[in-house]
């Protein structure tokens, strides 16, 4: 038979028991805008930076006036690869597909494919290889009118406890047939770190 003292410390580690269990809980997730104030913000480049990135300097190509005179509609643009002078690991693919919808979908540029830059000219050209052997004819490659290029540069400052990040997105569009630069734009996006233990701004 157990012990009152014995019983009282089993209805105590019962009620421990049970009390853990009901403290416990699930993670919540929930979706939120990947441009609005919701958005988690980091002294690194985040979505929140891409999108408005990505936005002015469309906006800045399509109002200059750099493809009034383009040779025909839909323009073809080649994209190079963004150089990144940073010291993130960053995919800046992310910047340039948020560019190259929001030209397409303009109906001025069409993004040719076929004679793309770095990796991805191997890629075509081993293809426009094949398609030629199996058909016997010389497959026709449309010559794009402009190339895109860009660069994402950082610069550190560091102040009174504050370090501030200044990441500059510098983009280049350039007339394949003559060689000449007809539209650059830069914007840059400032992003400060208080350090932990900080009082204010």
């Amino acid at each position: 038979m157990k012990s009152s003292s014995t019983k009282f410390v089993s209805v105590l580690a019962l009620g421990a028991a049970l009390a853990f269990t009901g403290c416990e809980s699930t993670n919540e997730t929930r979706t939120v805008d990947a441009k609005g104030p919701q958005a988690i913000n980091t002294s690194a480049i985040n979505s929140q930076d891409w999108a408005s990135a990505a936005d002015q300097l469309v906006n800045s190509l399509l109002s200059g006036g750099a493809l009034t005179n383009a040779p025909r509609t839909p323009a073809v643009l080649a994209v190079d690869r963004v150089l990144n002078n940073t010291s993130l690991m960053v995919d800046t693919d992310l910047l340039i597909k948020k560019i190259r919808v929001a030209l397409t979908q303009t109906g001025k540029i069409a993004v040719t494919n076929t004679m793309g830059l770095g990796e991805r000219a191997v890629v075509a050209g081993e293809a426009a290889e094949l398609a030629e052997m199996q058909s016997g004819k010389k497959a026709k490659v449309l010559v794009p009118d402009y190339t895109l290029y860009a660069k994402l540069i950082q610069q550190t400052d560091r102040s009174n406890k504050v370090t501030q990040n200044t990441y500059s997105f510098q983009m280049s569009l350039v007339q394949v047939s003559t060689g000449l630069t007809v539209w650059e734009e830069e914007k840059q996006i400032a992003k400060q770190t208080k350090n932990a233990g900080s009082v204010g701004w």
